[in-house]
């Protein structure tokens, strides 16, 4: 076979496999936006449905806590995964039961399409602002306008809230889910700054988390509110949060962004939004309204800009 010949079928190799990947990692944020949507909306119909918030809490990180344990041990139980107990506990309290609990509790006060949006673009927008602010880290002009167009989104969402009959209470779910968000945005910002992988992170989180929150629950609760519990949607519950989004929607993520690159990997949680809001009609039965459509697609649109996904589509 002459050289030509060899470089011709190497290539043809080489972009078969890059294709490969590029499908995997594309099916790996698709697994990501759906999970990370299902548990918005799973976490809703859990409150609906007369669970607490700490009851969800519980069943979540059980389940997260028993699922990353194998990889905790694999990494290094004697020292967190490498992490030492400090940079441990901090990031437990920035990404672990303190999280959930505030996010999981903003549900009780506001409907759907408000936590669903405000969190996932609250996350993007401080991340943005702390990774200029504290890791020097350049904003372009997309960042700055996608920011802009995002506050307008999240300012229709939280007047529709107050505008509803339940307004005088969304407002404190509201500000659960931004709370819940600021402590993720610190989390992720040390994430960065420390260079923890993902996954160590996750295992370290999940199984801190489990052994705190099941004493605490145990005690403040007891086992006589456990046993009253619908143990079937517990369960549920604790797949859903704990399983799905704790565990496999971070390692599909994290897949993703090795196959596909960051630049590309971000547009997954960019779809969030809409994925959840839609998801929510049948699953919650909550139908969203015009501002909360209106809200929706500024923040949509304020999220792709800010990561270039405009960008992208135009030059395609």
């Amino acid at each position: 076979m002459r050289a030509s010949d060899r470089v011709m079928a190497q290539t043809t190799i080489d972009t078969a496999r890059t294709a490969k990947h590029e499908r995997w990692g594309f099916l790996c944020g698709a697994i990501m936006a759906l999970g990370a949507s299902l548990s918005f909306a799973a976490a809703r119909a859990g409150i609906l449905g007369g669970l607490l918030a700490v009851d969800m809490i519980f069943a979540r990180f059980i389940v997260a806590g028993l699922i990353m344990l194998p990889l905790l041990l694999h990494y290094g139980l004697g020292n967190l995964a490498g992490l030492g107990w400090r940079r441990a506990l901090i990031l437990t309290v920035l990404g672990g039961a303190p999280f959930a609990l505030l996010q999981t509790s903003g549900y009780g006060f506001a409907p759907l399409a408000h936590g669903a949006v405000i969190a996932p673009a609250t996350v993007t927008i401080v991340s943005t602002i702390g990774a200029a602010l504290f890791l020097r880290e350049r904003l372009g002009r997309n960042h700055m306008i996608g920011a802009a167009v995002v506050l307008a989104g999240i300012g229709l969402i939280g007047w529709d809230g107050m505008m509803q009959p339940s307004g005088e209470r969304a407002w404190l779910g509201d500000l659960l889910f931004f709370l819940s968000s600021v402590l993720w945005a610190g989390f992720t910002l040390l994430l960065r700054h420390w260079r923890v992988p993902a996954l160590r992170a996750t295992a370290v989180v999940s199984v801190l988390s489990c052994v705190l929150t099941i004493p605490a629950y145990l005690a403040a609760m007891g086992t006589a509110h456990l046993a009253a519990l619908p143990l079937g949607f517990l369960a549920f519950q604790g797949l859903v949060q704990g399983g799905l989004q704790g565990a496999i929607t971070m390692i599909a993520y994290s897949q993703a962004v090795m196959l596909l690159g960051v630049s590309r990997a971000v547009l997954f949680p960019a779809i969030v939004p809409a994925v959840s809001v839609v998801l929510g009609i049948p699953i919650v039965g909550e139908i969203p309204s015009a501002l909360q459509v209106a809200g929706l697609g500024l923040v949509t649109l304020g999220l792709l800009t800010t990561v270039g996904g405009l960008r992208r589509i135009a030059g395609r």
